[in-house]
């Protein structure tokens, strides 16, 4: 009888653990940008930017499709991105991305590879301290499109922020570096300090039941001698 008991006892605690990592959620929305600065470097030109997302996520796994498009200008972009991430705790979390740019000839072809390929691959490590307002970020390419000639260069970008809410709004200072860009993929001779500043974001009511989160960040790229202030909101 105990042997039956405590049989049922486990089964039933592994079901419950069984439902409770299974839970699948899906989201999608899009955010609107006045400019795309990504890592302090701008895309797109001077122009305006839809950035759609989709994702789903079952317990610590979530996968992911994230894309960029100018509204307007000269200078057209798009991107488009599959990511996947696994976060084993509320302050850690570790995300592989294919980054897709596409370009005039073989780079055009989402489904080149090799040689003239459109696609760079990137790890990334993220970690907010649970005790402090302090967060880090190790980002580094290791395949594809980012190449020193034939040589991968295995570009690695390295983020510190500090981040704090006050009176409803969230906001972040930050301060980001790139070591081993020999291919030029953030625009540097090698390495440099490229994305400094602080971004501020808060949700504006509009309704009893809808409240549109929107934000703004002053950026600067000492490496590049740019500076930039940006407006978004997100539906």
């Amino acid at each position: 009888m105990k042997k039956i008991i405590f049989a049922t006892l486990l089964l039933s605690n592994l079901i419950g653990f069984t439902q409770e990592t299974s839970k699948t959620s899906l989201d999608f929305g899009a955010d609107f940008q006045s400019r795309y600065i990504w890592r302090g470097i701008q895309f797109g030109g001077n122009s305006a930017s839809a950035q759609p997302y989709l994702e789903v996520s079952s317990g610590k796994f979530t996968f992911a499709a994230w894309a960029a498009y100018s509204l307007g200008g000269i200078n057209q972009f798009q991107e488009t991105d599959l990511y996947v991430t696994y976060a084993p705790s509320d302050n850690l979390s570790f995300t592989i991305t294919d980054y897709f740019f596409p370009e005039e000839g073989t780079q055009s072809s989402y489904f080149t590879y090799k040689n003239g390929t459109g696609h760079v691959y990137e790890f990334t490590l993220a970690y907010a301290s649970e005790d402090s307002p302090i967060g880090f970020t190790l980002a580094t390419n290791f395949a594809g499109a980012d190449k020193n000639g034939t040589k991968q260069s295995y570009s690695t970008y390295l983020e510190l922020n500090y981040s704090k809410t006050v009176n409803e709004v969230d906001y972040s200072l930050f301060a980001g570096g790139v070591v081993g860009d020999k291919g030029g993929y953030y625009l540097t001779s090698g390495s440099g300090l490229i994305n400094l500043g602080l971004s501020a974001s808060k949700n504006i009511k509009l309704s009893s039941t809808y409240s549109l989160p929107i934000n703004t960040a002053l950026i600067f790229n000492p490496d590049q001698g740019n500076i930039f202030i940006t407006f978004g909101f997100s539906l």
